[in-house]
């Protein structure tokens, strides 16, 4: 047995010199750019009196309805580097005016949901009237100690009581981030053991997947896959380059290429997609539709579009619910789908949701928007890729994905399937789409059934549409087994001539429903320990959801409180159908300029490793040099060089 024990010191050590980071003396500092948001009259960048300590300029500003003067620089700062925040103020003839500041990331408070109030932070308690004090923000009391910034807001801070007059003027000069001359807090020491031939897993190199994204960002960052996916690719047409939005924007087709003079159109979104991703070194995952449908195409190929709902053909509309329009503004006879008996007599306004009063329009014609298609339709798809791209035998296209969070089509897609899916036709459609797909492509490798999140693993639409979304009669008639279970089940069971399978991945996807985990901006303490312990669900036996999961019960051997997905499902796997591969092609934990998402991104690709996943592919690519980046690049790129993780994953304490 071979192992490694190391001593890991965690005491932070004094950060390396840097200068003084002035945003404002006298003037404001080159790189930072002004993106106040107050009114123009009330302040001014080169007030000429008063100011401090014979400065040539000062900054005026009068506070009033949540104005604030925001300074913003293109280049990141690491916060470690710095010790506190001061600037000079002056409260005119009157004094005692309320301000507050935070320091901020792309325009996102560090602190949030909390700010500083100036006053706090000057010797007495508040800004004096007739001179100058000094306000001093201690980055160590304020925890902002870690991560990087790149602006900073001062603000009103008495809001609507002074939107008619304001608050009197108050002065602003010499605003700077100081060096830091001691070490950062915190700390301790961890002993940690490597043990290399224990829980011996290689790590498979397409974990490090994303979805869409600049090409020539992905290439650089060394992304292994880049999917083509998401609700929209559920409605692809390739033949004329038409998607709908379906319920993410107004149900509406939208055309790609305009030069519509060859099958598919020259420079069409697929091909743009998969030339640049092979041209990058980069597998494309492409989703191929099974739902029965395909847009047809717009004419002509600007507003109006087709529409499902159009007013003109089925009556007035209102906003979905938690959205502000009942039609696209742009195209106002392309309606929402939602409607209201008073203002819309059709006997196609059906209630739908007695809480809250929503009703839907129903029964529309397909016909509208879209026409009837099989496997062969997306066969030719394949044998175009294949023509245009090459075989995946020499450089096309390998991977193939079935459809889009199917068991979500009754609600994404409603106007086309209003029914909720069941097991079998999700199967059904699976044999269809994959055998073509393989007839066309004997070396593809094809994944499903893509679930949408956790309670398609349990069990199907149709039973969710009867109010459980973990048992219901169609699991019933299944032998209870749960969906992605017996879906897994049938893969080996029903296997292709010579004895290949029909799906070689099982695919899942899967956000953590914690408030404010997924998918989102906030960054707030709180929520940063919300989202690194979500990391547990993809693992932990133990651990109880903190979200609705938590409060399913624990009642049988399906825990369905605790999540743990990857363990989970690999022992689906190794029962009903060994040697299946696992992917997870979306889950997102936390928007891209988040500290805690890009520990959280790290962490999860890491898990990704330990725990046997076979692909991976995050919604979306993260933006260039934002913080998720990071998450990956401590393992694309982890000495500035080029050097990856590779290898094994092996047990460590």
């Amino acid at each position: 047995m071979r192992l490694v024990s190391l001593f890991l010191s965690l005491f932070p050590l004094a950060a390396q010199a840097v200068p003084a980071l002035v945003i404002y003396g006298d003037a404001l500092q080159s790189g930072f750019n002004n993106g106040t948001w107050a009114n123009a009259a009330d302040y001014s960048l080169i007030n000429t009196s008063p100011t401090y300590g014979g400065s040539a300029d000062s900054i005026r500003f009068v506070a009033r309805g949540w104005g604030g003067l925001q300074f913003v620089n293109n280049a990141e700062f690491n916060l470690v580097d710095y010790q506190s925040v001061t600037f000079h103020v002056h409260g005119g003839a009157s004094g005692g005016q309320k301000l507050q500041m935070y320091v901020c990331d792309n325009y996102i408070n560090l602190t949030d949901p909390n700010v500083f109030q100036v006053g706090a932070l000057i010797p007495g308690g508040s800004i004096p009237s007739n001179g100058w004090a000094t306000a001093t923000l201690d980055l160590d009391s304020a925890n902002l100690t870690f991560g990087t910034f790149n602006c900073l807001v001062i603000m009103d801070a008495d809001g609507n009581n002074d939107v008619a007059t304001g608050q009197p003027a108050a002065y602003i000069d010499q605003i700077v981030f100081n060096p830091r001359t001691s070490a950062p807090p915190g700390g301790g020491s961890v002993a940690v053991t490597v043990n290399a031939t224990t829980n011996v897993r290689p790590i498979n190199p397409l974990i490090f997947g994303v979805a869409y994204g600049d090409t020539a960002r992905n290439a650089q960052m060394g992304y292994t896959v880049d999917r083509w996916g998401g609700n929209g690719a559920t409605r692809y047409n390739w033949q004329v380059d038409v998607h709908s939005t379906a319920s993410d924007y107004f149900w509406e087709n939208i055309p790609g290429s305009s030069d519509r003079t060859q099958i598919p159109p020259l420079g069409n979104d697929a091909d743009a997609f998969i030339g640049a991703a092979i041209a990058s070194g980069i597998q494309p995952l492409m989703t191929i539709p099974t739902i029965g449908w395909t847009p047809r195409a717009n004419s002509p190929l600007n507003h109006p579009y087709l529409a499902s709902f159009a007013v003109s053909k089925y009556g007035n509309q209102v906003p979905f619910p938690f959205q502000s329009d009942a039609v696209d503004p742009y195209d106002t006879n392309a309606g929402s789908g939602e409607c209201n008996p008073a203002s819309n007599a059709s006997p196609n306004c059906v209630l739908y949701n007695a809480a809250n009063g929503w009703y839907h329009l129903i029964n529309n014609d397909p016909h509208d928007t879209s026409s009837a298609v099989d496997q062969n339709f997306q066969k030719g798809w394949v044998a175009h890729m294949q023509s245009a791209h090459g075989t995946a035998a020499n450089g096309g296209v390998k991977f193939f994905t079935l459809d889009n969070e199917v068991m979500l089509w009754n609600s994404t897609h409603r106007d086309l399937h209003p029914n909720g899916p069941t097991y079998n036709e999700i199967w059904g459609t699976a044999v269809a789409y994959a055998t073509a797909i393989k007839q066309q492509e004997p070396d593809a490798l094809v994944t499903g059934p893509v679930t949408w999140g956790y309670c398609d693993l349990f069990t199907s639409a149709d039973d969710a549409t009867r109010g459980n979304c973990l048992q219901g009669t169609d699991r019933t008639a299944h032998a209870g087994l749960p969906f992605v279970a017996w879906y897994l089940q049938q893969v080996c069971a029903n296997p292709l001539a010579g004895g290949k399978h029909l799906v070689d991945y099982i695919d899942l996807h899967y956000y953590p429903q914690g408030t404010n985990v997924a998918l989102n901006n906030d960054d707030s303490a709180a929520t940063a320990a919300r989202r690194l312990k979500s990391v547990k669900e993809l693992y932990d036996p133990t651990w109880i959801a903190d979200s609705w999961m938590g409060g399913l019960g624990d009642t049988d051997a399906n825990h369905y409180n605790k999540p743990n997905l990857i363990p989970r499902v690999r022992a689906w796997i190794n029962q009903y159908c060994p040697g299946t591969k696992l992917a997870i092609t979306e889950y997102n934990w936390g928007n891209d300029n988040t500290g805690s998402g890009a520990v959280a991104q790290a962490e999860v690709l890491a898990v990704f490793a330990r725990e046997g996943v076979d692909m991976a592919t995050r919604w979306t690519a993260p933006a260039t040099n934002s913080k998720a980046e990071r998450g990956f690049s401590i393992f694309l790129n982890y000495d500035g060089a080029g050097a990856k993780v590779s290898g094994d994953s092996v047990a460590a304490t």
